[in-house]
């Protein structure tokens, strides 16, 4: 089993600390993934994956940077179900009511389409 991490490109610090410290108390892996648009490759992805990771651990163990490429809810999704995580953390964006009940947010579709514990971090 793992905890999933899920980081975009803007400053993700505070949710792969948060991510290792699940994976450490429970003794799991962590992955930290990125996902980008399907017009980049999953090499620029998981080279944001493995920043992140350099940003926020020192000397981390059993962690490993993914990338991927499509719509961010439904690869985060994949993710966690191909590996059977117990935890998604995840780092929401702020929106308005009206920008949420129009266009859901990448959060709140991973929230309400998986059976696993969704952490929110909001502070780096």
């Amino acid at each position: 089993m793992t905890i999933v991490a899920a980081v975009d490109d803007e400053g993700s610090t505070g949710v792969v600390r948060r991510g290792y410290e699940l994976a450490q108390a429970f003794g799991e892996e962590l992955v930290v993934l990125h996902v980008m648009p399907e017009t980049e490759s999953v090499a620029a992805a998981e080279e944001v994956a493995a920043e992140a990771i350099r940003l926020a651990l020192d000397d981390p163990e059993n962690v490993t940077a993914v990338g991927a490429l499509g719509d961010p809810a439904p690869r985060i999704l994949h993710e966690a179900d191909e590996r059977d995580a117990n935890y998604i953390v995840l780092g929401p964006r702020k929106q308005t009511p009206i920008g949420m009940a129009l266009m859901g947010s990448v959060s709140q579709l991973v929230m309400l389409n998986t059976d696993c514990t969704v952490a929110f971090v909001t502070d780096d």
